[in-house]
């Protein structure tokens, strides 16, 4: 049994150094690997120490940490169930609204995420004429422009026209995504399309409807492969977050 915590230690710091690798070490969550690594490494030798008898660990304690491992994993695994039920939204035609939902530029280099989100929103918009598209983005660190801009920019260089496009450019995070979205629709029972990656297709949606948006329906775009298990977990994390401070 013990064997098992190594494995997991070895785990996370094998996908740690895979993504610092691939998107730089300071790329988004991914310390959380290095903690788990320590984490389960520490377990490990306590475990080990207190088998070869040269520490002695109470029966409570263990009993505390086997309960709170247990509902740790209840509530990941839970709530991992939500975001993959969202995942596997299906797109409706005909929004009156799209909000294209924003991420990290690099100076005005459009990442890969965000690449993925635009593309699909593009398809959307072709196919459904009628749509009015919000992009949604403020300026962060390392932006040399709002993120709405950058967004606003890419959808006119592929033919959508600029008539149909706002820019929302105030926001910071998804709950504010929402929240001032919203203040650019006539109508909170309009139908409005999310555009996101999957992962973050349910969480966005709850965040709209905190935000007083009551018909919505996700336009999932695809995530990066090698960060997509990092962005499950952080995604997880997200929802138990916002739910604590009263997001939803």
């Amino acid at each position: 049994m013990n064997v098992i915590w190594l494995v997991l230690a070895l785990i996370c710091l094998g996908y740690y150094i895979m993504c610092a690798s691939y998107a730089g070490i300071g790329s988004s969550f991914i310390f959380v690997w290095l903690m788990g690594a320590v984490f389960f490494g520490l377990v490990f030798t306590v475990r080990l120490l207190e088998i070869k008898g040269i520490i002695y660990v109470a029966k409570a304690l263990k009993i505390c940490f086997i309960a709170v491992m247990a509902l740790g994993v209840s509530l990941f695994v839970f709530v991992e169930a939500i975001v993959i039920k969202g995942m596997m939204t299906k797109p409706q035609d005909n929004c009156d609204y799209i909000i294209v939902l924003g991420c990290q530029i690099r100076g005005d280099h459009i990442t890969r995420s965000l690449k993925n989100r635009l593309n699909v929103a593009v398809d959307y918009a072709t196919d459904n004429p009628d749509t009015t598209i919000i992009v949604s983005g403020g300026k962060g660190k390392g932006e040399n422009t709002t993120e709405a801009y950058a967004m606003y920019n890419y959808l006119v260089s592929k033919g959508i026209d600029s008539s149909r496009i706002i820019q929302e450019d105030k926001s910071t995070d998804t709950s504010e995504n929402m929240k001032y979205s919203v203040k650019y629709m006539d109508n909170k029972d309009a139908l409005a399309g999310i555009v996101t990656n999957n992962f973050h297709v349910a969480r966005s949606r709850l965040l709209a409807r905190h935000a007083g948006l009551n018909n919505t329906c996700g336009i999932p775009a695809e995530s990066d492969h090698v960060l997509f298990i990092n962005y499950m977990v952080r995604e997880a994390i997200g929802i138990v977050k916002d739910f604590v401070f009263g997001n939803f």
